[in-house]
């Protein structure tokens, strides 16, 4: 595979490419080789800067779906603390329902901190039918919302950059007939030369 990123692009780019968009925490180390990765060989400056934004989409898309799946791991302890509050919570008078929040609250934190705690509450769990699968459910549901957001900004970074794929494409296969054509005529006019000129 070429190296088509650092050291071909055009120094006049170059000078006006900005920075990637990285989050703290995130590498520029790992962000540049997703540019690099993108085996696209820009051959105009219209491709070039094509090829920045598609190097800065793959990468939202890569945040969007590492975001998601921290936002499913927060939420699991949050679906596991109300879980806990139902089962723990059943026939508690009103009047100590702050206190079952605050025990539940510890024992989601246990569960998600302490491996011997959390097998001792997921059995708990299960003799009141919250198996795994009803914990998934239950974390689905505390983050839909959250969930919604990055499906959709998934989905739009997602089509923006078929979309710049698409235009290379489309650019290349024009640029590859007016080629052919541009051939034609010269042969053409390259033969009536010749043979007015024997």
């Amino acid at each position: 595979m070429k190296d088509s990123y650092p050291l071909a692009m055009p120094p006049e780019l170059q000078a006006i490419a900005s920075p990637p968009c990285l989050l703290p925490g995130e590498s520029r180390q790992e962000f540049e080789r997703i540019r690099r990765l993108l085996d696209i060989h820009p051959e105009t400056i219209v491709e070039w800067l094509w090829t920045l934004d598609l190097a800065d989409l793959s990468w939202e898309i890569l945040r969007y779906r590492s975001l998601k799946q921290k936002t499913l791991e927060a939420f699991r302890v949050v679906a596991v603390e109300m879980v806990l509050r139902r089962v723990d919570g059943y026939g508690v008078p009103q009047d100590g329902t702050v206190a079952v929040q605050a025990y539940c609250r510890c024992n989601a934190s246990q569960w998600r901190d302490d491996p011997e705690a959390a097998a001792e509450i997921e059995a708990r769990l299960q003799r009141f039918g919250f198996d795994a699968i009803a914990l998934n459910a239950a974390v689905y549901n505390e983050a839909r919302v959250q969930f919604e957001m990055f499906d959709t900004l998934l989905q739009r970074a997602q089509q923006r950059r078929m979309v710049l794929l698409r235009e290379i494409s489309v650019r290349r296969e024009f640029a590859k007939r007016v080629e052919k054509v541009s051939e034609r005529v010269i042969r053409r006019e390259f033969r009536c030369l010749e043979k007015r000129n024997p």
